[in-house]
């Protein structure tokens, strides 16, 4: 068999490798490129009417969802409106049954009865039936018309149209209407028409029912117009005593419809009968609204107003003299209506038919483009393979010829080298990775030289160093208090303590020793940075801390203990080295704990009581040997006994798992509150911290030192006096009118504690209310925002105090001057009543815009 040389079998291989490995992946690449091709155009048509068919059926999904939409919506608005009536009026009636079940705490008060000079103006009006004893009644009056007050600030914040009656049993009426012109039957009637209140019907209804009730659409007595009244009864003494009732205009809730957006929209109520609607399109141009639409020859119709009054809410279909429209409707529960929103279906089907031409169109183009451009790449892909070819066999013959000399060359030195001849040197010029190769081995041969000198010497000195850090571990070992129970003949108190360094030696350390009889110090503390400097510079803080605690007199030393060790570590301290540490003295009689914490990581106390761990409130004063000087502030708490400490270094909470997640704080207080403290030692208390300490950390490498130490009290406790504090929360919510009912909800919660009077619960929720709701309407023009509502309720004396804040656009609602409420209403200015009633109604209110955010504050007192 020939043989053939390197450089042959080279040129041979390259050129066969390349020519059939060329073959094979152009030869496969085309096919998928020829398969990809009509396979692209296939599904490039096919995803078209894909798309085609979802914008469809999207669009008409989206349409659906917005006339859905729309009508829960006002729904919801309706109902806010009739529950907004039906509070205040429950408030009213509430108030009214206080008035006269407390009649000693109130005065009588005069109500003025009808008469021309006063008709139209906004005031409180009495008025008698005709078989009612008015001298009888004369004190029952009096003690009544304390309601007055409240009833004109609630027509006011209920607006124009506005109708409050408080009809007594006994006969008597005492009425807040703007709107009281029109009871007289003519401009030159001297009085107005009779009116008894307990004959009217809204007055039976509450009778009857014998709660708050609504009642249907009637026309007022007087001018005819419709209006829906809330009614309720309200008792003295758990017996009937009168209704209480609130009307207002139809319009007044209809605007809320004509408002719509859609063009077709009505409300219905519970008999299927239209109460109001509005209709641009005609579709209900043919329906009769006095009747009952569950009997409409309208099949579809009757069936989705059957839905509806049956308080569902949904979307349907429905044909009206043979057009089809899409009806959304959603119950307004308070009164048992429904709203309903119509939209053309046409309107849908052409836009969605115009989408699906596009989509259509879109895709056919992408189609196009892509069989043009695969076409062209099929024909490049044949044309470059060829060409590869012809310059891999040229190439080759090159690369033979070039390749082989050199590697002769380098085979024949290194044969030398490897023989033991280290000052063999190799000259290789080729100006490629083989004269590199040779560069390489030449400074292989020096690098091997100098490392056979150095190897001996290096291996000597790290076995000193090592020999060195065990003796160092050993010293520092011995300088923390190691035997526990360090106290045996101490039954008040006990202390075990741990530290593991994450190297030979750590920077963290702890201490604890007695002063005297009755009091014990205990010091945590962690060096900044790890190994030799650390342990260095923790010797010298422990050192002088202690020192300087020996020469304490009292608990009131111990702050400046601090601050005289901070002074004497910042002399000379060139490393910039600090240490954080938390220090404490126990008095075992008292159970009197003093300490300072020194920037360090805030500990953890077991109430007995409690049953519980929780972080101790420190002060994080800086750390010492950071800058001299300094001033440290001391803390202090009493402990009972039973009670337990928990101190610990970062390298417990800001130890690192496998996924370099933080062991946390969070961990650390639910991983103590797991146990039983009360009956468990405190080495075992610790030996649990550490085993879900290492399940959390698994195989991850120790990053810092562990220390923990653990104090339990078991002294007899002293009484302490039980001071009631005040309390502050808040709560945060978007700035929606939605959200008013719980904000009230955290108000009332927040009150109880006060008991206040029905009287001022309603002033305090009129002002809440008229704050949250401008809030929501005007701070961010439209845009979504949040509302912080903070409550801080003081006990001594019974206030509360409610701090609104938000970051919507700047407004100072004080700027504004107060309204003259004697003036006309047709001469009254349009605003400045809302914050003029919060003011009548708090004690005070202040405003600031503080970083960005409005801050109104009102403050009200509880009698």
């Amino acid at each position: 068999m020939k043989r053939r040389s390197i450089r042959q079998q080279v040129q041979r291989l390259l050129f066969l490798c390349s020519v059939v490995s060329l073959l094979l992946l152009g030869g496969i690449a085309l096919l998928g490129m020829l398969g990809a091709r009509n396979t692209s155009l296939q599904d490039g048509r096919e995803m078209g009417e894909e798309a085609a068919q979802t914008v469809s059926s999207t669009l008409k999904h989206e349409a659906e969802s917005r006339l859905l939409m729309l009508a829960d919506e006002k729904s919801r608005y309706i109902n806010l409106e009739l529950r907004r009536i039906a509070d205040r009026t429950e408030l009213m009636g509430n108030e009214l049954s206080w008035i006269h079940e407390h009649a000693s705490e109130f005065h009588p008060r005069h109500v003025d009865e009808p008469r021309r000079d006063n008709a139209g103006k906004f005031a409180a009006q009495l008025e008698y039936a005709s078989w009612a004893d008015r001298a009888a009644l004369q004190g029952e009056v009096g003690l009544a018309a304390n309601l007055q007050d409240i009833m004109m600030q609630v027509a006011l914040m209920n607006g124009e149209g506005t109708a409050i009656t408080a009809a007594s049993e006994h006969g008597y009426s005492i009425s807040v209407d703007a709107d009281s012109a029109e009871r007289f039957a003519s401009p030159e009637a001297a009085a107005p028409l009779p009116f008894d209140g307990t004959s009217r019907p809204w007055y039976k209804l509450a009778k009857e029912q014998g709660k708050t009730t609504f009642t249907d659409v009637y026309a007022d007595s007087f001018n005819g117009k419709l209006r829906i009244a809330c009614t309720m009864p309200y008792k003295v003494q758990g017996n009937f005593a009168g209704v209480l009732a609130m009307s207002t205009y139809l319009n007044n809730i209809s605007n809320l419809v004509l408002n719509a957006q859609a063009q077709t929209c009505f409300v219905i109520d519970d008999d299927g009968r239209m109460i109001f609607y509005k209709d641009d399109t005609g579709m209900l141009r043919q329906i009769n609204p006095e009747t009952d639409l569950r009997q409409s020859a309208d099949k579809e119709l009757a069936a989705a107003i059957s839905v509806m009054t049956q308080g569902d809410k949904g979307v349907r279909a429905v044909t009206i003299a043979d057009k089809t429209y899409y009806l959304a409707f959603a119950p307004v529960p308070q009164t048992g209506w429904s709203f309903a929103a119509a939209l053309d279906s046409a309107e849908v089907l052409k836009t969605e038919e115009a989408a699906r031409q596009d989509v259509l169109a879109i895709a056919q183009k992408n189609v196009d483009s892509m069989d043009a451009y695969m076409t062209k790449v099929i024909l490049a892909m044949a044309a470059l393979i060829l060409l590869i070819i012809a310059a891999v066999t040229w190439q080759g013959r090159r690369m033979g010829d070039r390749f082989v000399h050199p590697i002769l060359d380098l085979s024949d030195g290194v044969r030398e080298i490897a023989s033991g001849n280290l000052d063999k040197k190799l000259d290789i010029k080729t100006g490629d990775e083989i004269e590199h190769l040779s560069i390489c081995f030449n400074a292989m041969t020096d690098e091997l030289q100098s490392y056979m000198k150095n190897l001996t010497k290096v291996t000597a000195e790290k076995e000193r160093i090592a020999t060195e850090l065990n003796v160092a571990t050993n010293i520092q070992e011995s300088m923390l208090p190691n035997i526990f129970p360090p106290f045996p003949e101490r039954l008040d108190f006990d202390i075990y303590a741990t530290m593991h360094a994450a190297k030979e030696v750590g920077g963290d350390f702890y201490d604890f020793y007695m002063l005297d009889e009755n009091h014990v110090v205990i010091t945590i503390a962690d060096v900044s940075g790890k190994g030799v400097p650390a342990a260095l510079f923790m010797v010298i803080s422990k050192t002088i801390l202690k020192n300087f605690a020996l020469t304490m007199t009292g608990e009131s030393d111990l702050a400046a203990v601090v601050s005289c060790t901070n002074d004497q570590l910042c002399q000379n301290n060139d490393a910039m080295m600090f240490v954080t540490a938390f220090v404490g003295m126990l008095d075992v009689v008292t159970g009197k704990f003093v300490y300072v914490n020194a920037g360090h990581n805030p500990p953890l106390v077991y109430r007995h009581k409690e049953k519980k761990f929780a972080y101790m409130d420190v002060k994080r004063n800086f750390v010492m040997g950071g800058m001299d000087e300094l001033d440290y502030v001391g803390q202090e708490l009493t402990l009972e006994p039973g009670d337990k400490l928990f101190l610990y270094t970062d390298g417990v909470t800001e130890a690192l798992s496998e996924d370099e997640e933080l062991y946390g704080e969070e961990r650390l207080l639910k991983c103590l509150n797991e146990m039983q403290a009360d009956d468990m030692p405190l080495k075992e208390i610790q030996q649990h911290v550490q085993q879900d300490l290492q399940k959390h950390v698994g195989e991850a490498e120790q990053s810092d030192d562990i220390t923990m130490l653990a104090l339990s009290y078991s002294g007899q406790p002293e009484r302490g006096e039980i001071m009631e504090a005040d309390t502050a929360r808040e709560i945060i919510v978007g700035a929606q009118v939605e959200n008013l009912t719980q904000i009230n909800e955290f108000v009332e919660e927040q009150l109880a504690s006060l008991e206040p009077s029905p009287k001022e619960q309603l002033q305090l929720e009129l002002a809440v209310e008229e704050i949250f709701v401008n809030i929501a309407s005007y701070a961010y023009e439209g845009k979504h925002g949040q509302a912080v509502i903070q409550a801080k309720v003081t006990n001594s004396p019974k206030s509360i105090e409610l701090i609104f804040q938000d970051e919507g656009i700047p407004y100072n609602p004080l700027d504004r001057d107060d309204p003259d409420p004697e003036m006309l209403l047709e001469d009254r200015k349009i605003g400045g009543w809302g914050i003029f009633l919060v003011k009548k109604n708090v004690d005070e209110v202040t405003y600031a815009y503080e970083n960005g955010k409005n801050v109104l504050t009102i403050r009200k007192n509880i009698s």
